[in-house]
């Protein structure tokens, strides 16, 4: 029997589908825990503006809690949107009645510039910041906890620390105004998280997405310091592959997280499989590499790691050895130097042998420096036969020994 950590994300519905619940559960379902839902508000919103919130009644919500818990029991939640002092005050209710520890993300501001919430809910929100595990205020959000202006990263620890002593664990996320700098202030002690800025307008969700990694993390068994590194590099490579979708700031894509993974993984298998061919089929290689020349392999994924022979394909008269083992993003070689070139997926290096120069000078293979149109890409005094798959690599080569 398969199972899964379970948790609740506490939210509005973003229509648009980049933030809100949408963005929390593609999160959990990609960090492999199991997501419910108390929805707190429907919004109309798109990548540039939200045009209406219509809030949960109170009594709906506590009926969500109610039947989730009566049949999950998730240990962990967390908060997104919470429009309104009533619907603040019935989440804190329920919180403490489970025991539920609380992941707060205090959405008060889209990134569009638009306001999520209807009136002054901070004597309610004091309240739910107290009952919480954790919150996890960008710099706006802070500046309204904390009561004053951060503009440098010593006004984000100040703002962590102050933020802290009246409410408890906090981690504030300074983002790109800061160069990928947050303050954690974690059971008095304070942790500089340091990440990589990303230069994208594309970051949709992307306080939701860091704040629902920190829950995954933790209903998995993991620290609240490791969740929240972990969290940290989720988050910015679900920014580094954030999608331009909409006409405003597109989606963060935490699907990107797993779907990388996968992609590598992807590449090793298909290059083991162009390996045994190349192998297999012993009139191949003997044509295309000179004595003692050293050639290799590479498959490139869309995320623009790739897969290549540790070693290389070694050749000696009629000798040839498949130097291993094949490894993930090792130091780049000439052919992966190529297929960045010339934005092909799989490549090889080969040496200008007899065969291969007739196959130049009789048009059957193009030979370009930038590969643009053309099946060699000319490099460093070398040469790459570069396709858009193994199969069409396998034909290339066959037409060359033809």
């Amino acid at each position: 029997m398969r199972s899964r950590p379970v948790v609740i994300t506490i939210a509005g519905s973003d229509s648009g589908g980049g933030a809100g619940l949408q963005a929390d559960l593609k999160t959990f379902t990609s960090l492999g825990v199991f997501g419910t839902t108390v929805i707190t508000s429907l919004t109309a919103q798109n990548t540039f503006e939200v045009t209406n919130v219509l809030e949960v009644p109170p009594d709906f919500i506590a009926a969500q809690f109610d039947t989730i818990m009566k049949d999950f029991s998730p240990l962990y939640a967390k908060t997104g949107m919470l429009a309104s002092r009533k619907i603040i005050d019935i989440v804190k209710e329920k919180v403490i009645q489970y025991g539920i520890k609380l992941v707060l993300d205090p959405v008060m501001v889209a990134k569009s510039g638009s306001s999520l919430i209807s009136e002054d809910i901070m004597p309610s929100l004091e309240g739910l910041l107290k009952e919480s595990l954790i919150s996890t205020p960008n710099k706006f959000e802070a500046e309204i906890i904390s009561g004053f202006k951060i503009e440098s990263p010593d006004d984000l620890m100040r703002s962590a620390r102050k933020i802290y002593e009246k409410y408890g664990n906090v981690i504030v996320k300074g983002g790109s105004y800061f160069n990928g700098l947050d303050v954690a202030v974690i059971d008095g002690n304070t942790i500089e998280v340091r990440g990589n800025k990303v230069e994208t307008k594309n970051v949709h969700g992307s306080g939701d997405v860091f704040s629902a990694a920190i829950t995954a993390y933790l209903a998995k068994g993991f620290p609240l310091l490791n969740s929240i590194k972990m969290a940290k590099e989720f988050v910015e490579n679900s920014i580094a592959f954030s999608l331009d979708l909409g006409k405003g700031h597109g989606p963060v894509d935490p699907f990107s997280n797993p779907e990388r993974k996968i992609a590598m993984e992807e590449a090793r298998e298909e290059l083991e499989k162009l390996l045994y061919i190349l192998e297999k089929e012993k009139d191949y290689l003997p044509k295309l590499i000179d004595d003692d020349e050293k050639a290799n392999v590479a498959i490139i994924t869309p995320y623009n790691d790739y897969a290549t022979l540790a070693g290389g394909i070694i050749r000696y008269l009629e000798w040839t050895k498949l130097d291993g083992p094949i490894l993930i993003n090792p130091k780049k070689n000439t052919v992966v130097k190529a297929l960045e070139i010339s934005s092909k997926r799989v490549g090889i290096k080969i040496s200008p042998t007899q065969t291969v120069i007739k196959s130049i000078e009789n048009g059957k293979v193009k030979i370009s420096e930038s590969g643009f149109n053309s099946d060699m890409v000319s490099i460093d005094g070398k040469l790459v036969l570069v396709a858009n798959s193994t199969e069409e690599l396998l034909s290339k080569i066959e037409m060359i020994l033809k």
